[in-house]
């Protein structure tokens, strides 16, 4: 009885050390407000991009969101399993959500990136997802919670 009880302890502590503690609070919800005025005047892409992937997070981290808005097709074809996108276009004027946010446990971070035409990286990296509030101006983002 003695080794079958070792056995089931061998087990259980090799399963407790591969599990993954959840990195990020996976839940949470998004409302997004855009000025009258808002990305002078012209309607703007909100992506939040998650990965599960510690290298591809470093690399979206380095990312202005131009550069995330012309790769991102290529990214997704690239990271089939580690990259999840959820996006959201949005008019001047227009409120959208609060929209219920749900990622992966294991997700190792978010990103949101906004179209905004003026010169910015517009990326925001997201620790929490409880209550965001996204707010577009004429040429910028404002990420509060």
């Amino acid at each position: 009885m003695s080794r079958r009880l070792a056995l089931v302890a061998v087990i259980l502590l090799g399963l407790s050390a591969c599990a993954k503690p959840c990195l990020l609070d996976r839940t949470g919800s998004m409302t997004v407000n855009a000025a009258a005025d808002a990305n002078r005047s012209s309607a703007t892409a909100i992506d939040l991009a998650a990965t599960t992937e510690a290298a591809l997070a470093d690399r979206l981290a380095g990312l202005d969101a131009g550069t995330y808005f012309a790769t991102r097709e290529q990214l997704l074809r690239d990271h089939p399993a580690t990259l999840t996108v959820t996006g959201w276009e949005v008019a001047p004027g227009q409120t959208v959500g609060p929209e219920p946010l749900r990622f992966a446990c294991r997700t190792e971070a978010v990103f949101l990136f906004a179209s905004i035409r003026a010169p910015g990286a517009h990326r925001v990296r997201l620790d929490s997802l409880k209550g965001l509030r996204v707010d577009i101006g004429r040429e910028a983002i404002e990420v509060t919670r």
